[in-house]
C-alpha cells in the first residue's frame, strides 16, 4: 500500500468536518409528516491524483482490519490531480476512527461507482487502482 508516481492520495494534512443535517419539514393539514435529521461527517484529503477516472473510496477498519464488503464513502475524480477532496462518510463516524482510503478506477467510464453483491460474494467492476503490486491505498485516522 502507498503511494506511486501516477496515482497518490495525499494524507498529510487531512481534515474532518462534523455538520447536522436538517431537512425541511413537510407539513400537511397541520400536521409534520416527516423531518429529517442526520449528524454528517465528511474528510478532506489536501490532494489525490488519478492516472484515469475513478474514486476516492472509504472502507472502515473493524477489528483492527480494513472491511473491504463495506463501502463508508466515495467520491468521483477526474483524471489528474485534484485538491480538496472531500469524501462524506455515510454512516457516524468519530475522531480516532479508522479507514482504509483507496482508489479505484472507472473501468467502464459511467461516473458510477460500481460495488455490488452477488450471490457469490462481491463483484467489484471499478476495480482497485495498482502500479505494478502496489494498491494505492492508506490507513487513515479521523482527526479531531
Amino acid at each position: 500500500m502507498g503511494n506511486g508516481t501516477a496515482n497518490a492520495i495525499e494524507v498529510e494534512g487531512l481534515t474532518r468536518q462534523d455538520e447536522e443535517l436538517v431537512s425541511s419539514e413537510i407539513r400537511v393539514d397541520g400536521q409534520n409528516v416527516s423531518t429529517l435529521r442526520a449528524n454528517i461527517t465528511a474528510v478532506t484529503f489536501p490532494a489525490v491524483t488519478i492516472e484515469k477516472a475513478g474514486w476516492i473510496v472509504l472502507h472502515p477498519v473493524i477489528d483492527g482490519r480494513p472491511d473491504g464488503d463495506i463501502v463508508s464513502g466515495y467520491t468521483y475524480l477526474e483524471p489528474g490531480q485534484s485538491e480538496s477532496v472531500t469524501v462524506v462518510i455515510q454512516h457516524p463516524a468519530d475522531a480516532g476512527d479508522k479507514f482504509l482510503a483507496m482508489l479505484h478506477s472507472d473501468v467502464d467510464q459511467d461516473r458510477v461507482f460500481d460495488f455490488v453483491f452477488v450471490e457469490d460474494g462481491i463483484n467489484v467492476e471499478d476495480r482497485a487502482v495498482f502500479e505494478g503490486t502496489r494498491m494505492i491505498a492508506h490507513l487513515i485516522s479521523l482527526p479531531e
